[in-house]
């Protein structure tokens, strides 16, 4: 036999009386356990103090009107008692989903201590919206339920509710659970794990009632103790009302109820209950078929002007086809027209760079032009001026030297005429005699040196004429030269002049050309 010994209730409850992590403790104030099973703590747990005592046999909540005394109990007969026939204060089948939030998953764990042996053991229940909305689909309430043996590994303080849970609160009434809240499935999975992980905890999960039922009484909590304690606290009033009977009927109906199985009655109220409301659902089944058949002419009129309006979209959308066909093509005139224009400005590129580049060679080529005429014309009056430079020094020896024989003759005849008048006075007349042949045929030489001093002079002012006249010649040709340059660099302008004319006139086709695009003529 178990006896209840903590309740912990976690994000559940109305508005008015929620509890957000509450533990209410019971453990600890009865009598001592008869035969208290070995136990091993936990690593971090405190030794006991003192052999084991049961929960308290009795207790009082005292709590204002409103304040959740009536949700606690509805909360815990639901994990004892599932379904929403068996939910306290009657058969309201939405009373237990009033209790959970959009963004909740619910959890109420039950700790059972065992009479004899101190044993403790949780069930619980977990619920939630499906899809975090609140709804009033009954289908979108999920519930479910669980067991397991606290021990190493897991225990009512750290049932992982949340991301972090201790394993023991920080201080007395504190929570364990920190950070986010976990989903049902997140639950159910740390749970599975945390029972693969420590077999000796013995966890166990449920869906379904009628198996939850059975694992409750496996476990030796009877659910038809429940029952009764449920009928007796209905109307939160005392037992003794759930045995006051006034007739044979009423006891009848207890007897009943005690000793048969009300599932199979469950079921028929169900369906009962079903059928009931749609007999009750009967007239306004009715006016909606009235309506539906009314509204059919109109609906054919719709559908009607349903078609006509495809079609008129038909047509749009042949409208839009075309429209997208002539811009696609328009699109891919454009491209090509851009295409051509960029080839036309690339030549016109290509063009202006072959005209610079030819007024540059051209302006190259003429420099090159007048600096060789210039070189040309310099070189032939240097070699003109040493030519005639050459001509005028031997002109000067020539000169220099027949002036050198005429000097020297005189000398010379004086000389002799001296050695004559002093060696030979006296036989002058004899000398002379004698001497006439060789006077006479000096006479004719000494007349040849002159006439041919005077031929080899000629010659020489013949050449120095000559020359005179090849340098004139050469500075002839070096103004022509001149002249040639000057000519050179008038057609090098005049080429300049055709350049800018012809870039004008490109500049005026590409004018041209781009009005001709933007007229669609190209």
């Amino acid at each position: 036999m178990y006896e209840l010994s903590r309740v912990r209730l976690y994000s559940i409850g109305p508005a008015g009386a929620r509890y957000a992590d509450t533990v209410l403790d019971l453990r600890g104030v009865g009598a001592l356990v008869p035969a208290p099973a070995p136990s091993q703590a936990d690593f971090f747990e405190d030794d006991p103090v003192g052999p084991p005592r049961r929960p308290a046999p009795a207790g009082v909540l005292f709590l204002e009107n409103g304040g959740g005394k009536s949700v606690l109990l509805k909360l815990i007969f639901s994990v004892m008692l599932p379904g929403h026939r068996n939910t306290l204060g009657g058969a309201s089948s939405g009373v237990l989903r009033k209790f959970l939030l959009a963004d909740d998953c619910g959890h109420v764990a039950l700790e059972w201590q065992h009479t004899r042996t101190g044993e403790t053991l949780v069930v619980g229940k977990a619920s939630e919206w499906r899809g975090r909305q609140v709804s009033g689909d009954p289908r979108k309430f999920t519930e479910a339920w669980y067991s397991f043996r606290p021990g190493a590994g897991m225990s009512l303080d750290s049932l992982p509710v949340a991301e972090s849970s201790a394993m023991r609160p920080q201080r007395e009434g504190s929570s364990t659970a920190h950070g986010r809240r976990r989903t049902m499935k997140g639950f159910r999975d740390v749970l599975t794990e945390t029972g693969k992980a420590y077999p000796n905890l013995d966890v166990h999960w449920e869906e379904v009632h009628e198996r939850w039922n059975e694992h409750l009484t496996s476990l030796g909590l009877d659910p038809e103790l429940f029952r009764y304690q449920r009928e007796m606290n209905a109307d939160e009033g005392e037992a003794a009302g759930l045995f006051a009977v006034k007739n044979d009927s009423d006891f009848t109906d207890l007897l009943l109820r005690a000793v048969t199985d009300t599932r199979d009655t469950d079921g028929l109220a169900d369906l009962v209950h079903g059928f009931a409301h749609k007999l009750g659902r009967r007239a306004e089944l009715t006016a909606e078929r009235e309506f539906t058949a009314g509204s059919l002419d109109l609906l054919r009129r719709i559908a009607d002007a349903s078609d006509d309006r495809q079609r008129a979209r038909d047509v749009h959308a042949g409208a839009e086809r075309r429209t997208r066909a002539l811009a696609r093509r328009l699109h891919a005139r454009g491209t090509a027209e851009r295409g051509h224009a960029a080839e036309l400005a690339e030549q016109a590129g290509t063009a202006r760079a072959a005209v610079t580049d030819a007024e540059h060679t051209g302006h190259r080529n003429a420099l090159v032009a007048a600096e060789l005429a210039y070189r040309h014309a310099s070189l032939a009056l240097s070699a003109g001026e040493k030519a005639a430079a050459a001509q005028r020094r031997e002109l000067v020896d020539a000169r220099t030297l027949h002036a050198a024989w005429q000097a020297a003759e005189t000398v010379l005849q004086h000389r002799a005429a001296a050695d004559r008048v002093i060696r030979v006075a006296a036989a002058i007349r004899d000398a002379e005699r004698d001497a006439a042949p060789a006077l006479a045929a000096r006479t004719e030489a000494a007349g040849a040196l002159v006439r041919a001093l005077h031929t080899a002079a000629q010659s020489s002012e013949n050449a120095a004429a000559e020359d005179e006249g090849r340098s004139a010649e050469l500075q002839q040709e070096s103004e022509r030269a001149h002249q040639d340059a000057t000519e050179a660099a008038t057609a090098a302008q005049r080429a300049r002049s055709e350049s800018d004319h012809l870039r004008q006139r490109l500049t005026e086709v590409e004018q041209e050309t781009t009005e001709a695009v933007r007229a669609g003529l190209l």
